[in-house]
């Protein structure tokens, strides 16, 4: 039977088979980067994002995005051909950012239902222009005729949109019909939209704007934004000088360079094959680091820091198709701590496959093979950038507590709260030498001891409080240690413990600056809930002190209660 004797059907319908593709996966920042792909390709040095609004009833919608480059522009056969599904010069190529020849097409399908695109070739006078209405070609579907492109045609650019159009080649896509447009929250407001764009677009395409590719958005030139923070002229380079002018009363600071920190950037073999890959890994510079606890302010937020705890880049031809935590990568899982750790993996088309690389350039889910090769990197080299930040804060922590102890408020008044209540019975009494010893040490843990005189002063301070409590950086399980030296208890809370991590640090930030909340009484709220904490460890303490030995009786008992406080709070989060 030939095909001449059966009725043959067509393999895809086009206006169902298009509508499905809606479905592509694309969020609105990476439909928009699949067009800045092209105009990379087509050797582009500007790229500019012309937004228009809409009133729909009371909404104001994104109604129309225009992108125009002053690339190489299309032939007329090119052109024609630009907006067919499947159609790309770089068809499968491993040299390009493209090469399924889906990119650009599904991307605009997954936000509006027409696009049109003008462009003109070096040396010609003519802009020529096709189009492709989905609606029109659903309506033609069900007419019977067959959906497709026409051939370029002379119809003029929007008046409006003439001026920014380049004078010699280049070409201008126009998405409108928009219907499907929100950021990565769910928001479709045009703002919301606009913000999570640039921000994306900012970092997706940070190698070549850092190399001089302009990318414009309404008129203003996005900055690279480096989670590494090794680029120069970045946007936490703005963010940081303003935030300089703005503490130290100038009206502006000089621009300057926020270096980060490298701890690994080397080409590695991909274990068990030939392929290479580079990874670097650096933190963030002392300036964004700041103090432990600040990782979710409001200068966090806006040099978005929180975006990138746990985060790996993958870049594939210097841009990035993933950016996204990797499961079981970082040693002991991911903390807080890593937000401000950059990580990046960058790869060339040939290894797609052992990256997982999607045809929407969205994702990337390692293969085994690289996956332990990351691993391996990650055990050896995120522990010590992880040491390097406690060391920063220490430092810092240090710092601050020569001006004020961070419990001194509270030992003053547990002094005189203590003075009616029942005296401890403690008989494990240290002698005067291990007294002064132990004093010693606490003034070293608690950074009051850089001069003989300012550890003399520290133990005047403390001698006659019944309880003394610092924040210090205490190995292993424990929730707090306790030294107790006849009438008096020494508290050292753990820093390093979850429960002062995710609980009490925070809530000591809230209590002095307020936070992000919005109540009235956050701040004092806080402070309570500070003083109820601070005191419940107090009354345990006070409470061990009333038995004659308390080390051997509850040792074990405060060695459970820490390990099992952390694997609680590690395991249970966000449930009230």
């Amino acid at each position: 039977m030939t095909t001449a004797d059966m009725d043959i059907v067509p393999v895809v319908l086009s206006g169902q088979a298009l509508l499905s593709l809606r479905e592509s996966g694309h969020n609105f920042p990476s439909a928009v980067g699949e067009v800045i792909d092209n105009s990379i390709e087509a050797r582009a040095n500007h790229i500019q994002i012309i937004t228009e609004e809409a009133m729909v009833g009371r909404k104001k919608t994104l109604a129309q995005v225009s992108f125009i480059d002053d690339g190489e522009g299309m032939d007329d056969e090119t052109l024609q051909h630009y907006l067919q599904l499947g159609f790309s010069k770089r068809f499968m190529s491993e040299k390009t950012i493209g090469k399924f020849g889906v990119g650009a097409k599904l991307a605009s399908l997954s936000v509006g239902m027409r696009i049109d695109a003008w462009s003109r070739v070096e040396g010609s006078e003519r802009i020529r222009h096709v189009f492709f209405d989905l609606e029109e070609g659903i309506e033609a579907e069900k007419r019977g005729d067959t959906v497709g492109i026409y051939p370029p045609d002379d119809e003029p650019l929007p008046a409006h949109l003439e001026v920014y159009f380049p004078e010699g080649s280049g070409t201008m896509v126009t998405w409108s019909k928009i219907d499907r447009v929100s950021d990565g929250h769910g928001r479709s407001t045009p703002d919301h939209v606009r913000n999570e764009m640039n921000k994306e677009l900012a970092r997706v395409f940070r190698g070549f704007l850092s190399g001089g590719i302009r990318i414009t958005v309404d008129h203003t030139d996005l900055k690279p934004h480096d989670p590494t923070f090794l680029r120069k002229g970045t946007w936490a380079d703005q963010v940081l000088t303003e935030e300089l002018a703005r503490t130290s009363g100038e009206s502006r600071a000089e621009a300057r360079h926020f270096h980060g920190q490298v701890f690994f950037n080397e080409e590695v073999k991909v274990q068990g094959t030939d392929h290479k890959i580079r990874v670097v890994i650096a933190l963030a510079p002392p300036e964004i680091l700041r103090f432990k606890g600040a990782g979710g302010d409001a200068l966090a937020k806006r040099l978005r820091i929180p975006d990138n705890e746990g985060a790996i880049s993958f870049m594939r031809l210097d841009r990035e198709i993933s950016y996204t935590p990797v499961a079981k990568l970082f040693p002991s899982g991911i903390q807080t701590k890593d937000r401000y750790i950059g990580f990046e993996v960058y790869f060339t088309p040939e290894l797609d496959r052992m990256m997982g690389v999607r045809n929407v350039k969205r994702g990337a889910v390692p293969a085994d093979e690289l996956r332990r090769t990351l691993r391996a990197i990650a055990e050896s080299v995120i522990p010590k950038a992880r040491d390097e930040i406690d060391r920063v804060w220490g430092e810092v922590n240090r710092d601050d507590a020569v001006k004020s102890g961070e419990h001194a408020p509270i030992t003053k008044a547990l002094k005189d709260a203590d003075r009616t209540m029942p005296k401890a019975r403690v008989k494990q009494v240290p002698t005067p030498a291990q007294q002064e010893r132990e004093y010693d040490n606490l003034a070293k843990d608690a950074g009051r001891n850089a001069t003989e005189e300012e550890k003399a002063a520290y133990v005047q301070e403390i001698k006659d409080l019944p309880f003394v409590i610092e924040t210090v950086d205490v190995p292993g399980d424990d929730l707090f240690q306790l030294t107790h030296l006849k009438d008096q208890t020494i508290i050292r809370l753990n820093q390093r413990h979850v429960f002062y991590q995710e609980m009490y640090e925070p809530l000591q930030l809230l209590s002095k600056e307020g936070g992000t909340g919005t109540g009235p009484n956050v701040s004092a709220t806080a402070r309570r809930a500070i003083e109820a904490i601070t005191l419940l460890l107090v009354a345990y303490a006070k409470a061990e002190s009333m038995h004659e030995t308390p080390v051997d009786q509850y040792k074990e008992l405060r060695k459970w209660w820490g390990s099992f406080t952390e694997q609680y709070l590690t395991k249970i989060k966000d449930v009230l």
